[in-house]
C-alpha cells in the first residue's frame, strides 16, 4: 500500500462542499424549514472557520479565492432570501452585496491583468464577516432582526469596503500561479457528467426531504448510488481517470451520501409524531457526527491508494441503507442510533472488497 498525503485536495473538497451547503440553506429558507436552515447555516459557518484556521498552513491561490466565494455565498444567499420574504429590508442586503461585489469586481480586474495574485482578507473584513453571520442567525431562526447586531455588522461592512479601496485584498505573489492548472474546460471529462448527475440527485433528495416528500427523497438516493457506480466504471472504461475526477466524485458523494442522508434523518424526526425535543436534540448530534465521519472517511480515501479494497465502509452504502431502513418502516426513534453506527463504520479500519 502506498500512502500519498495531499492535504490541499482535502481543503478544496471541503470548500466546494461549503458552497453546496450555502444553497441548501437557501432552499430550506424558501421552503420555510427554518430549523433545517439554521442547522445547516451554523454547521457551514463552523466548518468554514476550522477550514480557514487549519488551511493557513497550506496556502493556495485558487483556494484563497474559492474560500472567499464560499464565505460570501453563505451570507449573501441567506440575506437575499430573507429580503424576498420581507424579514430584512432591501437596503441591508444591498449594503452587504455591494461590499462583496466591490471585492469581486476589483479582484477580477486585477486577476485579468496579472494572475499572480492571492486573496488575503483584511482583519476588518474577517470581523465584518463574523458579525454578518451573527446578525443572520436570529432572522433565520425566528424571523426577527436583532438591530444592534445588524447595525454593527453593517457599520463594519461599510468600513471594510472603504478600507479595501485603500488597501486591496488581492496581493501580488512572486511565484508561479496555480490558477492555470485548473481550467474547467480541460479538466472536465465525459465520465464526470455522471458525477454531476450524482450531485444533482443528492440536491434533489435534500429538497424532497425538506419538503416532506420522503418517498421521493429515498428513491432519488438510490438512483444516486447507480450514477455513482457508473461514473467510476465509465471513467475506467474510457481511460478518463484523473485527480480532478476523484475530487469531484468525493464532493458528489459528500453531498449525496453525507449531507442528503443527514437532512433526510433530521427532517424525518421534525415531521414525525411522538418525537420529543430530547430525541430531536440527540438526533441533531447523531446526524452531525454522521456527517463529520462521512467527510473524514472521504478525506482519508483521497490520500490513500488501496487496490482492490476500501478501508472502512464506503460512504455510498448510506444511499442504500438509509432508504432501505425507511422503506422497511424502521421506527423513527431508532434513526439516530443507525446513523451513529454508520458513522463509526465509515471511519473504522476494516477492509471491504471493491465490486468488480
Amino acid at each position: 500500500m502506498r500512502l500519498r498525503i495531499k492535504r490541499e485536495r482535502i481543503f478544496f473538497t471541503v470548500t466546494w462542499l461549503r458552497c453546496v451547503l450555502a444553497f441548501v440553506v437557501a432552499i430550506s429558507l424558501i421552503l420555510n424549514r427554518r430549523n433545517i436552515a439554521l442547522f445547516i447555516f451554523i454547521l457551514t459557518a463552523v466548518v468554514g472557520f476550522f477550514e480557514n484556521f487549519i488551511g493557513k498552513r497550506y496556502p493556495s491561490q485558487l483556494r484563497s479565492v474559492i474560500d472567499f466565494f464560499a464565505d460570501k455565498l453563505l451570507v449573501n444567499l441567506a440575506a437575499i432570501i430573507l429580503t424576498i420574504k420581507g424579514i430584512i429590508p432591501v437596503w441591508v442586503t444591498v449594503i452587504i452585496l455591494a461590499r462583496d461585489m466591490l471585492t469581486i469586481i476589483g479582484g477580477t480586474i486585477l486577476l485579468y491583468k496579472d494572475l499572480r495574485r492571492e486573496f488575503k482578507p483584511t482583519m476588518l473584513g474577517k470581523v465584518s464577516y463574523f458579525f454578518q453571520l451573527m446578525a443572520m442567525i436570529q432572522p433565520i431562526a425566528n424571523q426577527q432582526v436583532d438591530w444592534i447586531l445588524m447595525y454593527i455588522a453593517l457599520a463594519l461592512t461599510i468600513s471594510s469596503g472603504i478600507y479595501s479601496l485603500i488597501k486591496s485584498e488581492f496581493r501580488f505573489v512572486r511565484r508561479k500561479t496555480d490558477l492555470d492548472e485548473f481550467r474547467i474546460i480541460n479538466l472536465l471529462k465525459f465520465a464526470d457528467m455522471f458525477t454531476l448527475i450524482n450531485v444533482a440527485l443528492g440536491i434533489a433528495s435534500i429538497t424532497f426531504s425538506i419538503d416532506n416528500n420522503f418517498n421521493y427523497a429515498s428513491f432519488v438516493l438510490l438512483l444516486a448510488v447507480v450514477f455513482d457506480y457508473l461514473d467510476g466504471k465509465i471513467a475506467k472504461f474510457m481511460h478518463q481517470q484523473s485527480v480532478f475526477g476523484k475530487e469531484l466524485d468525493s464532493l458528489a458523494d459528500t453531498v449525496s451520501f453525507g449531507v442528503a442522508p443527514a437532512i433526510f434523518g433530521f427532517s424525518l424526526m421534525q415531521f414525525a409524531s411522538g418525537i420529543n425535543q430530547l430525541q430531536i436534540t440527540f438526533g441533531i448530534i447523531a446526524f452531525t457526527i454522521f456527517l463529520f465521519c462521512g467527510i473524514l472517511r472521504l478525506a482519508r480515501y483521497n490520500i490513500m491508494e488501496l487496490k482492490g479494497s476500501f478501508q472502512g465502509m464506503p460512504i455510498t452504502l448510506n444511499g442504500i441503507i438509509i432508504p432501505l431502513a425507511y422503506f422497511l418502516n424502521t421506527p423513527i426513534r431508532f434513526y439516530p442510533y443507525i446513523y451513529l453506527v454508520l458513522g463509526i463504520l465509515m471511519v473504522s479500519s476494516f477492509r471491504i472488497k471493491k465490486l468488480p
